[in-house]
């Protein structure tokens, strides 16, 4: 979850926890809109709901959420609230201190201002279930691997194959989803690592037949993760 947002200091640490429960107390109370909302990356997959303030206590704050933002908190324990009432277009991150997935309660702490990044992504990104070959040539370079996400516009490939050496950035991407063979033009965009491979990440052109064959792949993925989130929920 970590690479979704960016922590920010507004003040300092201390005095941005004291405005942000204050503002949160306000909310409470009435004086500002109720707009406050959860946000969860899970599988990359966004899961927001509203949330509603039962009481505050201290710098802790008990909330009544909703059934699969409650899973997805006691699997991941940190989330990110959202309100306009919030400056400058920042979230907030905090941590979960406790959470009843059962009864849709949790109990929220240590406050930071926040900014989101994965909100500015242009399309819905989700992972992979499953073994899916994919490959990227340029020129007379290739990175191979398996896919670890994708949205309309982007395409992780994990991989323990490094980056050959000047790897030209444009090139063409080949994979197999749901029994179709697409090569899609594509451009070479960074590396990170993560766990003991890396994961290399391409933007993508797809065509209206591959526009089509990923949205629906996107969609039902989506309809797995948040079904997934539920059942744990029972």
């Amino acid at each position: 979850m970590r690479e979704t947002y960016q922590l920010v200091s507004i003040k300092d640490g201390k005095q941005d926890t004291e405005d942000i429960l204050l503002i949160l107390k306000k909310i409470a109370a009435g004086s500002i809109k109720n707009d406050l909302k959860l946000l969860n990356y899970y599988h990359e997959v966004p899961v927001s709901y509203p949330a509603k303030i039962d009481k505050i206590d201290g710098d802790c704050v008990e909330m009544t959420i909703q059934q699969a933002q409650s899973a997805v908190l006691g699997l991941q324990k940190q989330t990110l609230l959202r309100s306009a009432a919030f400056p400058s277009g920042l979230g907030v991150h905090c941590f979960v201190e406790y959470v009843n997935v059962k009864n849709c309660f949790a109990v929220l702490g240590r406050f930071a201002y926040a900014s989101i990044r994965a909100e500015r992504r242009g399309a819905v990104r989700v992972n992979v279930d499953g073994l899916y070959p994919v490959s990227y040539t340029a020129e007379e370079q290739e990175l191979s691997g398996h896919l670890q996400d994708i949205s309309l516009t982007g395409v992780g490939m994990k991989s323990r194959q490094p980056v050959p050496a000047g790897l030209a950035e444009s090139g063409s991407l080949r994979l197999n989803l749901q029994n179709c063979a697409l090569a899609l033009p594509a451009e070479y965009v960074k590396t990170v690592n993560k766990d003991d491979q890396q994961v290399h990440a391409f933007t993508i052109v797809p065509d209206q037949q591959a526009d089509k064959l990923i949205a629906q792949y996107v969609y039902s993925r989506q309809v797995e993760i948040i079904r997934d989130l539920k059942d744990q929920s029972l």
